[in-house]
Order: C-alpha cells, then sequence, then structure tokens
C-alpha cells in the first residue's frame, strides 16, 4: 500500500451541513494519529463513537469513550480528543446552536436550554439512533426529522435541567474574565501577553492564570487560540484569501492557520471551506 493510500486508511474526515436545522454541522471522522488540541465551541456537541476508542477531557474530567459511547459537551465548555487505542477511533458529531436546543426545550417545556452534567452517556437505543440520522445525508427531510427526534431524546434524557454557567456566580472573577474576553476579542491579530491582561483590571500575572482557569478551565493562551480560530472559522464562510485569515486573526502565515486549525478542527481550512 502506497503512503497516500495507508493515510487514506487511517485517517478520513466529511463535514456536512443541514440547512433546514439551521445549517447544523455533521461531522463523520476517522482518525489514528490525529490529536485535537483543547478547545470550545459556541454550541453543544453531541458525539457517537463507532469504533475504536476516544480519550478525551471535557472540562476538568478526563474519559475514555469506547466505541457506542454519546459524547456531550455543553457550549463554552473545554474539551480536546485523542486515540485511545493504537487504531484510533470513528465517530460522528453534530453542534447543535442554541436556537436549535431552544426548539428542543420548548417542546420538552423546559423553561431553560439544556445542559448536561455527564459527558460520556450509554443509551444503545439512541446511540443506533442518533447514527441512522447522521447518515441520512442527502435525503433532508428525513434527516431533519429523525435528527431532531434524536436531540429531543437526547435532551429528556440526559440533560439535568440546569443552566449552567461557570463565571456566572464567582463575582470578581467573572467580571475580570470577561473584561479579558472584551480586549482580546478587539483586535485578535495583537499580540497578548500576562501583563498586559493583568493591566487590564488592575491583578497580577498569577491572578490572571487563576482566573482564565476557574472560569474558562484553560490557560490564557488556550483560550486566545481558541477565540482565533473561532473568528478564522467564520471568516473562511466568506471568500476572503487565507492569507488574509491568518494575519487578521492573529497567526503568522497561513500555514501557522492550517497547523492550528487542523488540530482544533480535524480538517485543513481549504477543506473547511469547501464543506460551507
Amino acid at each position: 500500500m502506497s503512503d497516500a493510500s495507508e493515510q487514506r486508511e487511517r485517517e478520513a474526515v466529511k463535514l456536512t451541513r443541514h440547512e433546514g436545522l439551521g445549517g447544523l454541522e455533521m461531522l463523520a471522522a476517522r482518525y489514528r494519529d490525529h490529536a485535537y488540541a483543547l478547545h470550545t465551541h459556541p454550541t453543544w456537541v453531541f458525539g457517537v463513537v463507532v469504533a475504536g476508542v476516544e480519550k478525551l477531557r471535557i472540562g476538568r474530567r478526563q474519559h475514555l469513550a469506547p466505541a457506542a459511547s454519546i459524547i456531550i459537551v455543553n457550549p463554552e465548555e473545554p474539551h480536546d480528543g485523542e486515540k485511545g487505542a493504537p487504531a484510533g477511533w470513528a465517530y460522528r458529531t453534530c453542534y447543535p446552536d442554541a436556537a436549535l436546543m431552544a426548539e428542543v426545550a420548548e417542546d420538552l417545556e423546559q423553561a431553560r436550554l439544556p445542559m448536561f452534567s455527564e459527558g460520556i452517556v450509554q443509551a444503545p437505543e439512541l446511540t443506533r439512533a442518533f447514527v441512522r440520522a447522521h447518515r441520512l445525508a442527502g435525503q433532508a427531510l428525513e434527516q431533519e426529522a429523525a435528527m431532531l427526534v434524536v436531540l429531543r431524546a437526547l435532551a429528556g434524557r440526559f440533560a439535568d435541567g440546569k443552566r449552567r454557567d461557570r463565571a456566572s456566580d464567582r463575582g470578581e472573577t467573572a467580571r475580570r474574565f470577561r473584561l479579558y474576553g472584551e480586549l482580546i476579542a478587539e483586535d485578535l491579530s495583537a499580540g497578548f501577553d500576562l501583563a498586559r491582561l493583568a493591566a487590564t483590571t488592575g491583578v497580577t500575572r498569577f491572578q490572571v492564570i487563576r482566573d482564565f482557569h476557574r472560569a474558562a478551565g484553560m490557560t490564557p493562551g488556550q483560550y486566545l487560540r481558541d477565540r482565533r480560530i473561532r473568528a478564522a472559522s467564520a471568516l473562511i464562510k466568506t471568500d476572503m484569501p487565507l492569507a488574509e485569515i491568518a494575519v487578521a486573526t492573529g497567526f503568522a502565515d497561513q500555514s501557522h492557520l492550517t497547523r492550528v486549525f487542523k488540530a482544533i478542527k480535524g480538517l485543513a481550512p481549504g477543506a473547511w471551506r469547501a464543506a460551507a
């Protein structure tokens, strides 16, 4: 087998979107050596491991997710992922946004958006239903209905009924963290260091590190990288050249963007753009 053929056998990624579900992104991937860097999403993440084992951190907890496991990540919850066995893992995931989950909550007569305490759950019938719904690409109406039923079942069975906000009850930490985020968002291409962030709120660099850990479960550097990739993801859906996107979002060049983007998204910016 050639090197190229072996790589295709080892790893494959396909991203699709369903416009009837608000542009719901659905990813089908097989990884042997790829490792996701710690990152967040503004959306929920629901996934099913269909082969192998994934090792991942969700929030501050480490997990091993064997085949048939359902993975659940709340919005803004830091997580990563890598192989948990030598052969790697394959999975199917989707990323519903707040509007879609609000529709689910309304049908369940839940007062709040569904949030989940458990990152890995076992439910064989829901696992099978999720995979069936995910595989219906190209059958728009059938996939729309099937995915809605699965999301409703996941929320109805596993949501804890409370909307969790890591920073909401932490007073000064929450206030400072908001200011750090505003400073970073003002110009993602700017250089940042701990001293600059500390000066924003009048605390020490050590306090900045503690604030990010308590409010986001990330280091300041991980948070900055995450926000840059999220901004780049939005720009990649436009016609803006990738080299310009790299500069605008704080990367050294296009190759730097490509390396970091693939580490977090699982596929290169060009492939992401093609799927969009």
